[in-house]
C-alpha cells in the first residue's frame, strides 16, 4: 500500500503508519523526530514537505552535514515529489555567491550544508521571510557554536521546523539544547521496541575480536608513558591537577583555567599542557592504530614550529622508542585480523558489501595497501583534502559511493567518520570497527550502517588493555543510558519544554499576522538605523555576530580587513596571528597599506603570546603606536571584537555621518612621504632614523653629500650603517 497525496508521485512511498502519524504532528507543532537508521527520517522529511506545500505556498530548506548526504536527499526528493526538478536546488560552495543569490530567489526546494547556508545569511542572500519550512537532518549537531545553531537561530520563529536524527545523544540537557536552539515543541521518539515499529527493524549483531599487542609496542608504549608522566608530575606538582591520573577530556579543559591564571607563569604551564596532550594522543594512536600511523604523526610534531612540539621530539624517551619502531618489522596486530575477517566473510558470499570504520587517515591507506596486496576490491573513502593535501573532494565522495553499491568487483569501503551519518548505502551486513569510538552517537550511526539488508553484523577490534575496551565499554553504557532516556523522553522533555515556556509558535500553517503598523514601521526604523560595514571575506566569524545588526557587504579587500567609513579601516588580528605576522614580517607591509585611510585601527584579540618574548611584543607595539601613528585596541575575544567594530561603525556613519569608502589603489605618496620611503630604503634604515636623517640634514641631497663621520651624529645611525649608507652611495653600478 502506498501513500496518496497530490504531491507525492504515485506507488513511490510505502504507507507506513508510524511514519503518518509523526508527520501529522510535525504539520502541527516544530517536531524533534528521534528515529532509528532505516526506518524512513527521509520519507518523513518528503511527506512532510507535500503536507507543508499543500496548504501554503513557499519555500523550503534541508540542511545535512555532508555533500554526500545533500545529494542523497536532492535523489530522494527527486523521486517521490511531483514538484519540477528545475525547483529543487542543492546548494555547494562551489557554486558562486552571485549565482547562488539568484537561485534562493528562483528555487522552491533547497538542499544544502549548513555552512553554506550560514554564509549566504550573514551575506544577506537568503530570502527568509519567504521560507516556510526548515527541516534539519542528523539535528544533534544543533549545539554550542556549530553552523547548524546558527542557521537554526535565524530561521527560528519564522518557520515550521522538523528535526531529523537517529542518536540525540545521552545527555538530557544536550538533548534539551537541541530543542531550544530548534524551537521544539515536540518530540516523536520511535525504538525499535515500539509495536508499530518493530516489524521493519533490522537486528544487528555485535561481536567483539580482541587482539595482543607485542612486547615491542609495549615497550614503547611505556617509555612514551613516562615522558607523558613527567609532564602530568609537573601540572600535579602545581596545583593544576590533583593527581597524575586524568583522562584527555580532563587534559583539554585545562587549557581554558590555566589561561585564567594571573601571572605569566600561564605560558610555561600552557606548554607543558600542550605536550601532555599531544603524549597522550600519541600513546593511543600505538596502542590502537600501529606503527606506521604512530610515525607519521611523530613526523608532522617535527615539522611543527612550537615550543611544545619540539620539546616532544627532543625528549630522550621519545627518541628511543621511535628509533625502536623504524627498525621493527611488526604491523600492529589488528591488520592481520582484519584481513582475516574479510576473507572468511568473502568466503561465504564473494559477491558481499562490507564497511570497515577507521579513526585516522593514515589507518585507511594501510588498509587499502594490505587488501590491494590480497586481491580484495576495495575503495577508500574520507572527508575533504585537509592541510596535508589528502582527502577526497565532494563529487570523488558520491562517485566512490555509487561505484561501491553497483560495482560488483569491489567488496570493501574504508571509511573514516565521514559515511557514519545517513547515507543510504544498501545492502550492507557487515560493519567492522577498526577501533571503538567512545561517543554513543557515533557508536550508534556506526552500527546502523549494517542494518540496510536483512539485518547485518557488527564487528569490533580491540586491543587488550587499552584505549580500546574503555572506548568499547563507555559506548556501550552510554547507549543504554540514551535507550533509557528515549523511554522516558516524552514526558521528561514535554515538562522540560513546558517549564521553559517556549513561545507558541506562529508559522505557516497557522499563520496570521498581529504585528501593528508602528511595529512595522519602527522595523523598519531600526533597519535604517544599521550601519554598513565592509568585510573581507575571509573574516566570515566575526560577519555571523554583526549580520542581525549591521548591513555586511563581503568584499577581497586588498588590504585591511573591515572598512567602516571613509576614512576608518581596521586589520584585526589574534595574538597567535600577530606574532606569526611579526615573525614572517607581514604585519609592517600591512601597517603600512592602512595608512591609504586616514584612520587606520589596529585589533588585537586575545593575550596568548607563546612565540615570541614579551619584550618583542612591546617592542612591535611600540612602533605601531609611535612610528606608524596606528592605534591600538585589545579586545578579549571574538565577541568583543564585533562589539568593537559595530560601535566604530555607529559613531562613523550614524553620529559623524560619514559614508563608507572601498579603496581599491594605493593613496598617491605625499612629498614627506616619498622622501620618508627613499630614506627608508638605505640599509639598516627604518622609519624612525629616515625621520632623524631627514630632520637632521633637511633634504635627500644633504644626506647623501654627508660624510661618515656625520651620518654617525645622528641618533640610530652607527658606524657600520653610516659605512653601509655610504658604500650604497658611492660604489659604481656594474653589471651582474
Amino acid at each position: 500500500m502506498y501513500v496518496n497525496h497530490p504531491l507525492i508521485k504515485p506507488n513511490t512511498v510505502e504507507s507506513r503508519t508510524y511514519q503518518e502519524l509523526i508527520v501529522a504532528k510535525a504539520l502541527e507543532k516544530n517536531t524533534l523526530c528521534v528515529l532509528g537508521t532505516g526506518l524512513g527520517k527521509t520519507v518523513i522529511a518528503t511527506l512532510t514537505i507535500a503536507g507543508v506545500l499543500y496548504k501554503r505556498d513557499g519555500k523550503v530548506l534541508i540542511i545535512a552535514p555532508s555533500r554526500p548526504l545533500v545529494e542523497q536527499h536532492y535523489n530522494s526528493l527527486k523521486s517521490f515529489l511531483n514538484i519540477s526538478e528545475k525547483k529543487i536546488v542543492v546548494l555547494t560552495g562551489k557554486i558562486s555567491p552571485e549565482k547562488r543569490e539568484k537561485l534562493w530567489k528562483t528555487g522552491k526546494i533547497f538542499i544544502a550544508t549548513p555552512q553554506v547556508v550560514e554564509n549566504d545569511i550573514v551575506a544577506g542572500r537568503v530570502p527568509i521571510d519567504e521560507f516556510v519550512l526548515l527541516i534539519v537532518d542528523e539535528a544533534h549537531h544543533t549545539t554550542g557554536n556549530h553552523s547548524y545553531t546558527f542557521v537554526a537561530s535565524a530561521f527560528k520563529g519564522k518557520v515550521r521546523v522538523l528535526g531529523l536524527t537517529a542518536s540525540p545523544g545521552s545527555d538530557i540537557d544536550k538533548i534539551l539544547e537541541v530543542c531550544e536552539n530548534l524551537g521544539i515543541e515536540h518530540v516523536e521518539i520511535k525504538t525499535p521496541e515500539d509495536p508499530d515499529v518493530k516489524k521493519y527493524v533490522k537486528t544487528v549483531k555485535i561481536k567483539t575480536v580482541k587482539v595482543k599487542l607485542p612486547k615491542e609496542y609495549l615497550e614503547c608504549i611505556e617509555l612514551i608513558r613516562e615522558a607523558l608522566k613527567e609532564r602530568l608530575k609537573i601540572l600535579r606538582d602545581c596545583k593544576i591537577i590533583p593527581s597524575t591520573e586524568v583522562n584527555r577530556s580532563e587534559l583539554l579543559s585545562l587549557q581554558k583555567r590555566v589561561m585564567e591564571i594571573e601571572d605569566n607563569s600561564k605560558y610555561e604551564l600552557i606548554r607543558v599542557v600542550s605536550e601532555a596532550i599531544k603524549l597522550d594522543y600519541a600513546v593511543e594512536i600505538l596502542e590502537c592504530q600501529g606503527r606506521d600511523v604512530f610515525l607519521n604523526y611523530f613526523e608532522r610534531l617535527g615539522s611543527q614550529n612550537t615550543r611544545s612540539a619540539k620539546e616532544i621530539v627532543r625528549d630522550s624517551r621519545v627518541m628511543k622508542a621511535v628509533y625502536k619502531l623504524r627498525t621493527l618489522d611488526i604491523d600492529h596486530p589488528k591488520l592481520d585480523k582484519l584481513l582475516e575477517i574479510i576473507k572468511n566473510i568473502l568466503s561465504k558470499n564473494e559477491k558481499e558489501k562490507i564497511i570497515v570504520f577507521v579513526q585516522y587517515r593514515d589507518t585507511v591507506e594501510k588498509i587499502m595497501n594490505l587488501l590491494k596486496e590480497n586481491n580484495i576490491g576495495a575503495l577508500p573513502f574520507m572527508g575533504q583534502s585537509n592541510r596535508g593535501g589528502r582527502g577526497m573532494s565532494q563529487k570523488e565522495q558520491i562517485r566512490t559511493l555509487e561505484r561501491f553499491k553497483r560495482d560488483e568487483s569491489i567488496n570493501v569501503l574504508v571509511s573514516t567518520s565521514v559515511s557514519e551519518e545517513g547515507i543510504d548505502i544498501t545492502s550492507v551486513n557487515y560493519v567492522i570497527f577498526y577501533e571503538p569510538v567512545p561517543s554513543e552517537i557515533r557508536f550508534i550511526q556506526r552500527k546502523g550502517r549494517a542494518s540496510r539488508g536483512e539485518g547485518g553484523e557488527c564487528i569490533i577490534l580491540i586491543t587488550e588493555n587499552t584505549r580500546d575496551e574503555v572506548y568499547y565499554w563507555s559506548a556501550i553504557q552510554k547507549e543504554r543510558n540514551m535507550k533509557r532516556i528515549l523511554r522516558e523522553m516524552v514526558k521528561t522533555l514535554n515538562k522540560k519544554l513546558k517549564e521553559k515556556k517556549i513561545e507558541e509558535y506562529k508559522g505557516p500553517l497557522d499563520i496570521y499576522i498581529e504585528a501593528s503598523s508602528k511595529l512595522e514601521e519602527d522595523k523598519k526604523e531600526d533597519i535604517k538605523k544599521k550601519p554598513k560595514i565592509v568585510i573581507d571575506h575571509r573574516e566570515k566569524n566575526i560577519g555571523k555576530l554583526l549580520f542581525e545588526r549591521a548591513e555586511l557587504e563581503f568584499k577581497n579587500l586588498d588590504f585591511g580587513d573591515y572598512i567602516l567609513s571613509d576614512r576608518v579601516i581596521v586589520e584585526r588580528k589574534t595574538s597567535e596571528d600577530f606574532e606569526n605576522s611579526i615573525i614572517d614580517k607581514r604585519l609592517f607591509k600591512q601597517l603600512k597599506e592602512l595608512k591609504n585611510y586616514e584612520k587606520p585601527i589596529l585589533i588585537i584579540e586575545g593575550d596568548r603570546f607563546e612565540r615570541l618574548e614579551e619584550s618583542a611584543i612591546k617592542g612591535a607595539i611600540l612602533s605601531i603606536v609611535l612610528d606608524y601613528h596606528i592605534p591600538i585596541i585589545f579586545t578579549k575575544n571574538i565577541e568583543e571584537t564585533a562589539d568593537v567594530l559595530l560601535k566604530l561603525a555607529e559613531r562613523e556613519q550614524l553620529k559623524n555621518k560619514r559614508p563608507v569608502e572601498i579603496r581599491t589603489g594605493k593613496k598617491p605618496m605625499s612629498l614627506r612621504e616619498r622622501q620618508r620611503f627613499i630614506v627608508e630604503s638605505f640599509p639598516d634604515v627604518g622609519p624612525v632614523t629616515a625621520e632623524n636623517l631627514l630632520l637632521n640634514f633637511g633634504t635627500i641631497q644633504n644626506i647623501v653629500n654627508a660624510s661618515e663621520e656625520e651620518l654617525m651624529k645622528v641618533e640610530g645611525v652607527g658606524k657600520t650603517t653610516a659605512k653601509k649608507i655610504r658604500e650604497v652611495l658611492t660604489e659604481k653600478y656594474t653589471k651582474s
